[in-house]
């Protein structure tokens, strides 16, 4: 008896597609295998947290998401006490910012907590146990209100194209499907001039061999973002790196990574639609992106940086001191917060603070003084 591969819906589509139409871009499959609106990975949270395939900052510790409530309550200071105030969380995943960010608001700052008006939104449905308004698929309305736009690890999964350079001549790279029915690797002419004209403007030449990747889907982003509030900050946190450094020669196979179950790999055509796929993002361009948008550039900061500023190691040294945590809760709480700093990791994570007719925030990331700061602990829903 011949047994058939057994696909995931989503690859079952793809392939469909690639049979009636041909090869598809690298774009179109990332697309699919992470977007589908019935059996893409993101509409399936299971992949989030503990036991799914990856982590984020705000499932590490639940100090990750008071410390953004301590910035945008600066914010919301720089922007005169408006009430209400919108933060607007694009990409919630399961809502774990969310859900420590209003905690935390309502320690901080009474009035602030009377003015925040939160919103989440994602391609997922909203988790039962999220309280505050959550929009699932495209937010299609604008805010009235000044408002404060928070992005985390949103860029590096945008659907992106991959290109090579073959015989002397860019090209892009399409999936196919070869005669033994696997995915495979078509190098095919561009689908756009943007590509090039992206490398032109920094003046990037590839080596012969060189594959890469690039997010041509920023420019709507950002146009998308600063059309939706009338002001404001956006705040934008993800790894990646400058151009030069991006398309460097020891960068030969791109900086496309797939996670699934908590380990690594590189090759997006297994698991599809059931593991996690990245790419950096090309600092660069963001800033280029982001100024020609409209946006003003007012701070930028390591991550590490970030949450000092904000107070990180004032809240640290609360469950150092903290006598009635047993020894088993302390050491997990530290080694989770020290997480978020790693140098070597999440810590070195760029920061962003785009403002939209918001005055520039002197002193905005200043650290807010508390001698009495309590102990903010994981629960069962951050990592162990």
């Amino acid at each position: 008896m011949i047994h058939k591969p057994q696909y995931s819906l989503v690859e079952t589509e793809i392939r469909e597609i690639i049979k009636q139409n041909g090869p598809i871009s690298f774009a179109h499959f990332m697309e699919l295998a992470l977007y589908h609106p019935q059996c893409g990975y993101y509409i399936n949270k299971a992949g989030f947290g503990p036991n799914g395939d990856f982590f984020t900052a705000p499932m590490t510790h639940p100090i990750f998401g008071s410390l953004i409530a301590n910035q945008a309550m600066l914010m919301w200071l720089q922007l005169g006490k408006v009430s209400p105030i919108n933060v607007i969380e694009l990409g919630a995943g399961n809502g774990q910012l969310g859900i420590d960010f209003e905690r935390h608001s309502e320690r901080i700052d009474n009035q602030f907590c009377n003015a925040l008006h939160y919103t989440a939104n994602d391609l997922s449905p909203k988790p039962s146990d999220f309280l505050r308004d959550w929009i699932q698929g495209e937010i299609s309305f604008t805010f009235e209100n000044p408002s404060i736009i928070i992005a985390n690890e949103l860029l590096d999964a945008m659907p992106a194209h991959r290109v090579v350079m073959h015989n002397g001549e860019l090209k892009e790279i399409f999936i196919g499907l070869n005669e033994a029915g696997d995915f495979q690797e078509y190098f095919l002419g561009l689908t756009t001039s943007e590509i090039k004209d992206r490398f032109d403007t920094f003046g990037i030449e590839l080596a012969e061999g060189h594959k890469t990747e690039m997010n041509l889907g920023m420019t709507k982003w950002f146009k998308y973002i600063y059309d939706m509030i009338p002001s404001g900050y956006l705040l934008l946190i993800d790894y990646g790196y400058e151009a030069h450094e991006y398309y460097n020669e020891f960068r030969m196979q791109g900086t496309l990574r797939c996670y699934y179950a908590h380990t690594l790999n590189m090759n997006p055509y297994i698991h599809v639609g059931k593991q996690d796929i990245s790419i950096h993002v090309d600092f660069s361009t963001l800033r280029n992106i982001a100024h020609h948008t409209g946006f003003k550039l007012v701070k930028e900061k390591s991550q590490s940086q970030f949450l000092k500023d904000l107070g990180f190691e004032q809240y640290r040294d609360s469950i150092v001191r903290d006598r009635d945590l047993s020894l088993q809760v302390k050491n997990t709480n530290l080694r989770l917060l020290d997480l978020l700093i790693d140098d070597r990791g999440m810590g070195a994570f760029k920061v962003f603070i785009f403002a939209k007719n918001a005055p520039e925030p002197s002193g905005i990331l200043a650290q807010k003084k508390d001698s009495d700061s309590p102990s903010i602990l994981a629960t069962t829903r951050h990592m162990p």
